[in-house]
């Protein structure tokens, strides 16, 4: 498979802080990957730098082949974007605005190419109504509209479902899934649950760094042999916490504390060392109340990822 997005040890600096650090990652054709990180993780600057309205500090990016540095106007050519607050003109009718967004694209056939994309969000029934006059669901349809139009190659969507009700987010996301048969997508979110719903693969990027990426199909296959472990304790005090970490320690866990919680992921075919677990903390004066075991989940894969980059 071909990527066709490749970022080179790209940083990017505004004066001393360091919003994305040397990260280097590919976005294969054809795919949807999700792009994964907390508010303020760098998936926007990132974003913004492969879309050429930012520069990096440093390190490469190629889109389609062009430098997206020494060739931003080719780049721009292939690249379909939807900010997470894209720019609209309340008093433009959905016709008149994506007419206007298509002659900015230099289309050669501005009606037939807007006439196809109203078609395919499925906003044809909408096409003379104000942006002003419609909800929230399908301004973002709009928005998607102008970010095919002109037959792109790769598609970026800036948290495309923030704000709409779940109704609407199952609509997105069918719609994001028919586009992609013919285009990459690159789906920027904070939301686990939407990245397993619709994506090929998964980026996670936290504090400017890439931490995790791979085939959803190949993380899923690897989360199957472990286990969420959940304990419910009568006193979460300081000596507790203490003998927990000691105890967990000496099996090679690391606990993740809640009020009165701590949980850990265990390989399913160790689940036999929960027994020795069990006695070493009782044994120890910690009141276990009761434990719960759970598959692995994405979202908890996700956190794992997150967590452990802010214990080092």
């Amino acid at each position: 498979m071909k990527d066709i997005v490749v970022l080179e040890e790209v940083t990017k600096k505004y004066g001393e802080k360091v919003a994305v650090d040397r990260i280097s990652v590919n976005f294969e054709e054809g795919r949807i990957t999700g792009f994964l990180g907390l508010n303020g993780a760098g998936k926007t600057t990132t974003m913004k730098i492969i879309t050429t309205y930012f520069k990096p500090t440093s390190g490469k990016v190629f889109v389609d082949s062009f430098d997206a540095v020494e060739n931003p106007y080719k780049v721009r050519k292939v690249i379909g974007y939807l900010p997470e607050n894209f720019p609209i003109y309340d008093n433009l009718t959905v016709l008149d605005f994506l007419r206007f967004v298509a002659m900015a694209k230099d289309v050669v056939d501005v009606e037939k190419e807007v006439d196809k994309v109203i078609d395919l969000v499925g906003i044809k029934n909408y096409k003379n109504r104000f942006l002003k006059e419609l909800s929230k669901g399908y301004k973002q349809r709009v928005g998607i509209a102008q970010a095919i139009i002109g037959e792109p190659k790769v598609i970026i969507l800036d948290e495309p479902t923030q704000g709409l009700d779940p109704a609407q987010i199952i609509e997105i996301r069918k719609l994001i899934k028919e586009l992609s048969h013919d285009k990459t997508i690159i789906l920027s979110t904070h939301i686990m649950q939407e990245v397993e719903a619709i994506c090929d693969n998964v980026v996670i990027i936290h504090r400017g760094s890439i931490k995790l990426k791979g085939k959803i199909s190949d993380l899923k296959k690897e989360m199957q042999g472990y286990l969420t472990v959940e304990y419910f304790i009568d006193n979460m005090n300081e000596e507790n916490k203490r003998v927990i970490v000691d105890v967990l320690k000496e099996f090679g866990l690391t606990p993740d504390f809640g009020i009165n919680t701590f949980e850990f992921s265990i390989k399913k075919d160790d689940e036999y060392r929960m027994k020795e677990i069990n006695k070493r903390l009782i044994d120890s004066g910690v009141g276990v109340m009761y434990v719960n075991r759970s598959s692995v989940s994405m979202e908890d894969l996700f956190l794992k990822v997150i967590k452990e980059e802010n214990n080092n």
